[in-house]
């Protein structure tokens, strides 16, 4: 009976509506205490097991499939047409295209001759001879997300289209995750649908999709962390919620906490995120943080009597071994420059003999890797499109990826710009969403606010810090992801608090009014984006904010 005293004590602090879909109110309400007096160890278990467990899921097969590959199919529509267009190389593709084209060629990062780009353009996507040198190229990103740029052009050539196809297939893909996600955190299928329909028509991520960076596959690989964590918190649950029983004796049997086959999953994606850009190592942290909580909420319930001592044994020790996971995948990546002779400071140690118990080949990554460090944390210099992280949320500062005033569009006067600006409603909506599911986290600790908060604070809390760098506000675009999560799901907790106060309401207008003004305006700002020619009275209009300029 005590471990029931025990459970009834958790459970009733934290009760868990049973889904968003089919809302129902936490049965068997009172203290542990009259609980206890009322029913019977088996009806005690049963009521634990039964508000431990995840809510239930909607109906899945085919309906759980409708909503988020049609959203999908809608970001496709507006990332794939017109990919080679603008036929320049814009903004940071200058690095990351020739990169790939370097790795595609010597497996390492080459020096350019110069004037690069414009032989490339020039070239249809033929050249390689001539573009490179044979001296080694200083790079400060690890190397997955090119090789992903790479492919593009191994498949399409080195042209605009070839080097932007596979961050637009990654683009898509996410879309695709988000509305699965936001499907299983908020147990209903339109609250995903409304998810992914968000993210498939904000202007920044579309931007981002069509640009050949590496911020968009670090977006994807994250997203799909995110999603094995969720899928490894529930999966415990329902394995707790299965296999939890009382012996004969009366003795409660503790169930295991089953394979985790997603927690290691979810290693391999940060893995290759942290392999992508290294802004990915704020989710590793976090999400790492978030399983430990919810393991130890488990083993509170599992072992009442000793969860702490379990929780240490059988959680925090093993999750030890997951950051030297997440670093020998990161290596790994690494293998073109481990097998190259030109790679910069491929020889480092040799060079300047370094004694070492480690290979001298990863003693010079490892300085290699002291002086990238350096330039990250030092990069000041001045940019007319730096943005102060403070006001990423907000998109004060766009980042304008191209602009060409020499465009026709039958008028005196043209502008062609490729601008990443999220679309407004979206965002502004989004960061009151993520406001409202702090305070719900912090009073309730309710299971779909506190990882949407913990994910996008991960995305953007720490770039807080080094707001005195040249930073950009596109790098928001691995956080959009859990903003529209939470603004899908703030809409419908607004839609249900409308329907509780007797308002006739009928429709899930909250929602359906926000997607409704939401796509008007990607309308009209879908010039920004794909770089169609605009009057330049037209395109004036669109810019809001003299920031946006």
């Amino acid at each position: 009976m005590q471990f029931y005293l025990y459970l009834g004590r958790v459970s009733i602090q934290a009760p868990v509506p049973d889904s968003f879909d089919n809302e129902v109110p936490p049965s068997n309400e009172g203290t542990a205490d009259e609980i206890a007096a009322e029913v019977t160890i088996d009806q005690a278990l049963a009521i634990a097991q039964k508000r431990y467990a995840p809510r239930r899921m909607p109906r899945g097969g085919l309906f759980g499939w409708i909503g988020p590959i049609a959203v999908t199919l809608l970001a496709a529509l507006l990332r794939l047409p017109r990919l080679g267009s603008p036929h320049a190389v814009v903004f940071d593709e200058t690095y990351y295209v020739k990169d790939a084209l370097s790795l595609l060629t010597f497996g390492v990062e080459h020096k350019t001759v110069e004037g690069a780009d414009a032989l490339l353009l020039k070239s249809n996507g033929q050249i390689t001879a001539g573009l490179f040198t044979n001296d080694p190229s200083y790079i400060v990103h690890p190397p997955i997300g090119k090789w992903i740029i790479a492919s593009g052009e191994h498949f399409f050539g080195a042209t605009p289209f070839g080097w932007r196809i596979a961050v637009a297939l990654c683009g898509i893909l996410t879309v695709l995750i988000t509305a699965r996600v936001a499907r299983r955190i908020s147990r209903s299928n339109f609250v995903g649908t409304l998810a992914g329909a968000f993210l498939a028509i904000d202007g920044l991520h579309i931007v981002m999709s069509r640009t050949a960076l590496l911020d968009t596959p670090l977006s994807l690989f994250v997203l799909a962390a995110f999603g094995c964590l969720i899928l490894d918190r529930d999966s415990v649950r329902e394995h707790f919620a299965h296999e939890a029983r009382f012996s004969e004796d009366g003795t409660f049997v503790a169930p295991t906490a089953g394979t985790h086959k997603w927690r290691w999953l979810m290693v391999l994606f940060l893995g290759i995120a942290c392999g992508t850009k290294w802004s990915a190592l704020y989710f590793a942290v976090a999400f790492g943080v978030l399983m430990l909580w919810w393991d130890a909420e488990t083993r509170a319930v599992t072992h009442p009597q000793s969860h702490i001592n379990a929780w240490l044994r059988k959680d925090l020790l093993p999750a030890l071994t997951m950051p030297f996971a997440i670093i020998t995948i990161y290596i790994a990546s690494w293998v073109g420059w481990f097998r190259s002779t030109t790679g910069w400071n491929r020889h480092w140690a040799q060079d300047n003999d370094a004694h070492s118990w480690l290979p001298q080949s990863l003693v010079s990554l490892m300085h290699y890797h002291h002086d990238m460090l350096t330039f990250h944390t030092h990069l000041t210099s001045p940019h007319s499109y730096a943005a102060n992280p403070w006001g990423w949320p907000l998109m004060i500062r766009p980042t304008s990826f191209f602009y060409e005033s020499a465009a026709t569009c039958g008028a005196q006067a043209c502008a062609q710009e490729v601008l990443p600006l999220g679309n407004p409603v979206i965002w502004w909506g989004g960061v009151l969403a993520i406001l409202a599911l702090i305070v719900i986290a912090v009073k309730t600790r309710t299971e779909y606010a506190t990882p949407i908060v913990v994910a996008f604070a991960a995305g953007w809390v720490p770039w807080l810090f080094f707001a005195h760098r040249t930073v950009f506000t596109f790098y928001s675009v691995v956080f959009v992801p859990y903003m529209v999560m939470g603004l899908a799901i703030g809409l419908w907790l607004l839609n249900k608090q409308l329907v509780r106060s007797k308002l006739p309401v009928r429709l899930r207008w909250p929602a359906l009014v926000t997607l409704t003004v939401a796509v008007v305006l990607a309308y009209y700002f879908f010039p920004l984006y794909v770089a169609h020619s605009l009057p330049y009275d037209s395109w004036h209009a669109r810019m809001w904010f003299p920031s946006w300029i």
